[in-house]
């Protein structure tokens, strides 16, 4: 079964990506910040990682290039989450850094996550 991460501090983004994830086929394996979402990735090694920009303790561009210098992760592919205020010049740091996506999660629905993610697993196979 096709694992995906999700790192954020918002229960009820996991509670919904959960639930629909599961639903077409995938795991969902979360952390609340990255200390967790590390650990997680130890223990599951994920297919996809889905990355709240906001994250307690840590700036999720800060996990993004920390993660391009593990060699096991490099080539997860790393969706980052993040608010529609977000400035463009973030997006464009977040794509530098290898983001695969970057969906604006109050502005994103559901399916098109869903739509993003299975594109993006489906084209590791």
């Amino acid at each position: 079964m096709r694992r995906v991460l999700l790192v954020s501090a918002d229960d009820m983004l996991a509670s919904a990506y959960g639930a629909r994830l599961r639903h077409v086929g995938y795991e969902l394996d979360c952390g609340r910040n990255w200390p967790q979402g590390m650990a997680k990735a130890r223990q599951t090694r994920p297919d996809l990682i889905l990355l709240d920009l906001l994250l307690p303790g840590m700036h999720g561009l800060d996990v993004l290039k920390w993660l391009r210098d593990v060699p096991w992760l490099v080539q997860v592919p790393v969706v980052l989450l993040v608010e529609c205020t977000v400035p463009d010049e973030v997006v464009r740091e977040c794509r530098f850094w290898g983001a695969a996506a970057c969906l604006a999660k109050d502005r994103c629905s559901l399916d098109e996550l869903m739509q993003e993610i299975c594109a993006l697993l489906r084209s590791q196979e």
